[in-house]
């Protein structure tokens, strides 16, 4: 028996997705049924599915978008036609074969490279990209599970360092904050990632009940795994933005799409004005996990409060222990146990020791990576999202190793590299001492030679600009070595170096 001939409407402005019942009675037929084909079966009702009826029909199931003879058969919104079929014409198995189709394009699109615009915010594993489009969505995402996941590690990446202050200084720190303030000032940043864990360092499963509730949330009805780790884009011109001269190459290898950026980024205003209610900030349950972070917090204070950074140093650090009261900076936590040789006021322990003697000359988060057997699970380097989760599996392995499971917060919360003092060092005939009681292997001693961790004083240097770097987790160059900054024109608040302003 051929299934009811039911009518077909155009959804209206409006108008629930199938329509207002009694209007749909009222209407005349749009299509009158078609003759018997070659075959001799019926031919199909209007209301039954044309692309399972009639081989010839060159309507598309599975077109996400557009409507007509290569359109949606749901049309736009699923207005455009009645779910009242049975079997595979019931509605239940349209919406299905809707999201099925929608995961095996989005697959085949990525194990092919497809670069379409339209799946570029689609989850590549567990690294959410989030752009303008699915900014609301994921940021109510994070407000529902940053009570139960309140720990978040980060990074940023922007395009280089372009200026050098002028002027006297109070000291080293002053100045690697005057240094962070006009780069901050001028260049925008180009892309946020975060990655958030439980208090004992555990990731949020794949499908955590957690997210059920958030409406809107594809993962709520488990169409692809949750995410882990947010990378959010953000918007960037290569015509109109500043950035370092040889930066652009450097991103576009690590897998940066400019083009998006330009079109789909995120505005930072707007970000920031979810960001400041989210949750995530202003909360001093949340610990927020960092590397060499004076700039990744310089930026996020500058989203939020929508203005230029303070003037001088301590004022900027009021700001940041106000926005992110529970900070921890790993090259700062390194730092100062590697100076003390003791973490938590204790001895290292023999396995710490060999870390730091093993580390000595290498300053770099992959090199930590390396060391402590920390491997990337996806994405490139230099992206904010997969490096934001190695900075957290690197947090949590040397609070294992390290501090034997526990930081000491009066010795090592809120303070960020290059911004705070670091302890004097311990007296060279204990460090020697403890390394021998460790029976440590290692020419390069902690303390000796040029590393990440030597004595130059207690502070940190500045963040370089090699030529061609893409700044992230930042190099190091003492303040009066520009690196690869080219010929140094005074002007405005700071000496310009190599950099690129537009392309005429």
């Amino acid at each position: 028996m051929a299934p009811p001939i039911l009518g077909r409407y155009q959804g209206q402005p409006g108008m629930p997705p199938f329509g207002n019942p009694q209007q749909q009675q009222q209407r005349p037929l749009q299509h009158r049924p078609q003759p018997l084909g070659a075959s001799g079966l019926t031919a199909p009702a209007v209301g039954a599915h044309l692309a399972f009826n009639n081989a010839d029909a060159n309507l598309n199931l599975f077109s996400h978008a557009g409507g007509g003879s290569n359109g949606n058969v749901y049309g736009n919104g699923f207005g455009g036609m009645v779910g009242g079929g049975t079997g595979l014409g019931s509605h239940a198995a349209q919406m299905g074969f809707a999201h099925g189709a929608a995961l095996q394009r989005q697959e085949a699109n990525e194990s092919a490279g497809v670069g379409q615009s339209e799946w570029k915010g689609m989850a590549k594993g567990r690294i959410r990209d989030v752009w303008r489009n699915n900014l609301a969505q994921e940021m109510a995402v994070l407000r529902t599970v940053v009570e139960k996941y309140p720990y978040i590690s980060m990074d940023t990446e922007f395009p280089g360092i372009v200026a050098r202050p002028m002027g006297t200084f109070g000291g080293k720190a002053d100045y690697h904050y005057q240094t962070l303030r006009c780069n901050v000032d001028f260049v925008k940043v180009l892309q946020l990632g975060i990655t958030l864990f439980t208090a004992e360092g555990e990731l949020p499963p794949a499908q955590p009940p957690d997210f059920s509730s958030v409406n809107g949330a594809s993962y709520a009805n488990h169409l692809m795994p949750c995410p882990h780790t947010w990378q959010f884009n953000f918007r960037f011109s290569l015509e109109a933005d500043m950035y370092a001269d040889g930066s652009i190459d450097v991103m576009q290898k690590s897998g940066v799409d400019f083009q998006m950026h330009e079109q789909n980024g995120i505005d930072p205003l707007e970000f920031g004005s979810y960001l400041i209610t989210s949750g995530l900030v202003l909360n001093e349950d949340v610990r927020w996990i960092s590397y060499h972070s004076g700039y990744d917090f310089g930026y996020l204070t500058k989203i939020m409060l929508c203005r230029q950074l303070p003037d001088d140093h301590e004022g900027f650090c009021r700001l940041v222990n106000i926005l992110f009261p529970g900070v921890y900076d790993i090259k700062f936590l390194m730092r100062q146990t590697s100076r003390h040789q003791a973490a938590n006021n204790a001895p290292l322990s023999p396995q710490a020791a060999q870390i730091f003697a093993n580390l000595a000359g290498q300053s770099g988060l992959q090199e930590l990576a390396d060391e402590l057997g920390v491997k990337r699970m996806s994405g490139h380097q230099h992206q904010a999202g997969p490096d934001s989760w190695v900075t957290g599996r690197i947090f949590w392995e040397i609070r294992r190793v390290i501090f034997g499971g526990h930081i000491d917060d009066d010795q090592y919360l809120n303070k960020i590299f290059g911004l705070h003092e670091i302890g004097s060092p311990a007296p060279a005939a204990a460090t020697a001492a403890a390394l021998a009681a460790h029976q440590v292997q290692q020419s390069h001693l902690p303390g000796n030679g040029n590393n990440m961790f030597s004595n130059n004083g207690g502070n940190a240097n500045t963040p370089g600009t090699d030529h061609a770097t893409m700044v992230g987790t930042p190099a190091s160059h003492p303040p009066n070595r520009p690196g690869g900054m080219g010929a140094m024109t005074p002007g405005g608040m700071g000496v310009f170096g190599g950099f690129q302003f537009g392309r005429g």
